[in-house]
């Protein structure tokens, strides 16, 4: 059965209360026509792909940025709001997968100076939903978009390693600032994504994560991943990996946050997300 998520104007996004959520679990929630005009979408036709969007926390609600439904919606893609509880059921009516980013705390072994050996263990019900659905999505070839932390989940869950903090990164460059231009990356040149995006040398990002992936030579010479799980696409200027995946198999992840720009008329931030779309249409 579906339910319509509301529209938070204190948090700037679509979303439900707990209180709602707990009656609701079971739910398909979805966006309302109406929300579809109020984000300056069309409403998407019946056979247009959907994409699976994991809800964030703020206050005593689950909730997700209206930027990131807008890019979505606007690639053509029907959206369906999923929750930590019901989240696997929820997927399986999807055709892709967004991990999108957000605040918690993840496994100890993902990071290079792990204290524990945690395998197999959740710190948290979001961290759960989000390793989940990516061996969901992995094990049926759906398309997965990270982003933020949901591409350090989706990179950490191939075999890469995390850095705690910039702290570990001699580098000149703010990772964590609200600022809309933060720093540069280089693309890769030649390569899937740099082709998509029609750029072969440098794109200006955002940037607003306190982790990081470690660097390439650290993946490989200090920590003996020689073969890497992802290929990667794009470097911030201090070497920071900023876009990595296997873009042929449907797997992309970014550092930055692309749907601060599509949302408002960045056509080739947009890119991304109808990558997205086509990946989803082709698994359907």
């Amino acid at each position: 059965m579906e339910q319509y998520v509301n529209y938070l104007p204190q948090f700037k996004g679509f979303g439900i209360a707990d209180a709602e959520m707990e009656k609701m679990a079971k739910s398909l929630l979805v966006l309302k026509p109406e929300d579809y005009e109020r984000l300056g979408c069309a409403v998407p036709k019946d056979d247009a792909p959907i994409v699976g969007l994991l809800l964030g926390r703020e206050d005593g609600h689950y909730c997700s940025d209206e930027d990131l439904v807008k890019a979505l919606a606007s690639a053509g893609l029907r959206v369906l709001f999923m929750n930590y509880s019901n989240h696997l059921r929820q997927l399986s009516k999807c055709a892709a997968l967004v991990l999108p980013g957000g605040c918690f705390n993840t496994p100890e072994w993902y990071y290079t100076d792990a204290k524990v050996a945690d395998q197999g263990k959740y710190p948290n019900q979001r961290c759960r939903a989000y390793i989940e659905c990516f061996k969901f999505a992995m094990a049926i070839g759906m398309p997965v978009l990270g982003i933020c932390a949901g591409m350090q989940v989706m990179a950490a869950e191939c075999g890469l390693k995390l850095y705690r903090s910039q702290d570990y990164v001699e580098t000149p460059l703010h990772h964590q600032t609200q600022e809309r231009l933060a720093h540069y990356i280089d693309l890769l040149p030649n390569k899937p994504f740099s082709v998509m995006m029609g750029v072969q040398w440098r794109l200006p990002v955002n940037s607003r994560h306190s982790e990081l992936l470690a660097p390439v030579r650290v993946q490989q010479e200090e920590l003996g991943i020689k073969n890497l799980p992802l290929n990667i696409y794009a470097l911030a200027t201090d070497g920071v990996p900023e876009a990595v995946g296997k873009m042929e198999k449907g797997l992309l992840g970014v550092q930055w946050h692309p749907e601060n720009y599509a949302a408002h008329g960045d056509e080739m931030q947009q890119r991304i997300f109808n990558w997205l779309v086509e990946k989803a249409r082709n698994f359907q």
